[in-house]
């Protein structure tokens, strides 16, 4: 053996006895790291370096591991150094005839890298995830996107071909909010869109899908909802609005033109916007009938 030459190495290389655990070679960096005296390296064993959860891995499985196989590669150890400090440390490990071969390699750089990778990647999941919520979210509402609104729909119903339950689509317009822009100003007229936001979150359920369509047009999918309970939840949805005062004397109101789900239409390639079009025929009966109502198509 070229002791010079091994001496060189950047990593620790021993050798133990398979059956005393008695050190029986270090190089010389590995004996700087542990605080071995190599002049009385037999005084040492295995155990005198490495922690009580590394000894205990030895004995329960690299050991058993080696004698079956004659080789094991990149296990983890805690070593204990000259300061008392426990590192972590990659060894490579082979058996010859009753002698183990160690080489170590200090993992302490490895194990900051590892963490810093995974600090990145949860920080890039984080900034993916923000991002896909800037592709389905209106900024001013916070409601979903017209996009996000199409796309999920579609899902659900792409779901009701093997179980169908009933869904309503109600398309809702503000009553005279050019006037109410005009007479108020734009900043009223965003914090009532802001306003109407809040209270469609709040009477919605989680399974429901609820939209800003455009402008002052929202768009609300009610799940598992029959016409019956389509029409309570827009009388409620009536009333709630109502409470929002424009001033003393007036109140706020909108128009619905609602829709149920055709089981025939499920398998159509456009049943999503087949049905926001009879929505929007029957809101613009709402319009024409006085606003401040609920036509049903």
């Amino acid at each position: 053996m070229n002791k010079p030459a091994l001496d060189c190495f950047p990593c620790i290389l021993l050798i133990t006895d398979i059956k005393t655990n008695k050190l029986e070679y270090c190089n010389e960096y590995g004996a700087e790291l542990l605080g071995l005296e190599i002049d009385n390296k037999s005084d040492y064993i295995l155990f005198d370096f490495i922690s009580k959860a590394s000894s205990i891995l030895f004995e329960s499985y690299i050991r058993p591991s080696i004698v079956t196989s004659g080789t094991l590669q990149e296990i983890q150890l805690s070593l204990v150094l000259s300061s008392k400090e426990k590192v972590p440390a990659i060894a490579h490990i082979q058996l010859v005839d009753s002698k183990i071969y160690w080489s170590m390699y200090m993992a302490a750089a490895r194990d900051k890298l590892y963490q810093e990778l995974l600090a990145a990647r949860e920080h890039l999941e984080k900034k993916t995830e923000e991002l896909t919520l800037l592709t389905r979210v209106d900024p001013l509402t916070n409601l979903l996107n017209r996009r996000a609104f199409t796309h999920d729909v579609t899902k659900i119903i792409r779901q009701l071909n093997r179980k169908f339950v009933p869904i309503s689509f109600l398309l809702i317009d503000i009553d005279w909010f050019k006037t109410i822009n005009d007479t108020y100003g734009h900043d009223r007229g965003d914090k009532i869109l802001i306003d109407l936001s809040v209270i469609l979150k709040i009477i919605t359920r989680d399974t429901d899908i609820v939209a800003r369509w455009g402008g002052e047009e929202f768009l609300i999918t009610l799940y598992n909802t029959d016409l019956t309970a389509t029409q309570i939840f827009c009388e409620r949805l009536h009333a709630e609005v109502n409470k929002i005062k424009l001033d003393k004397d007036n109140s706020l109101s909108i128009s619905i033109g609602a829709t149920a789900l055709k089981p025939k239409k499920i398998a159509s390639v456009n049943v999503v916007e087949e049905h926001i079009k009879e929505a929007d025929l029957a809101l613009y009966q709402a319009k024409n009938n006085g606003r401040n109502r609920t036509e049903f198509f």
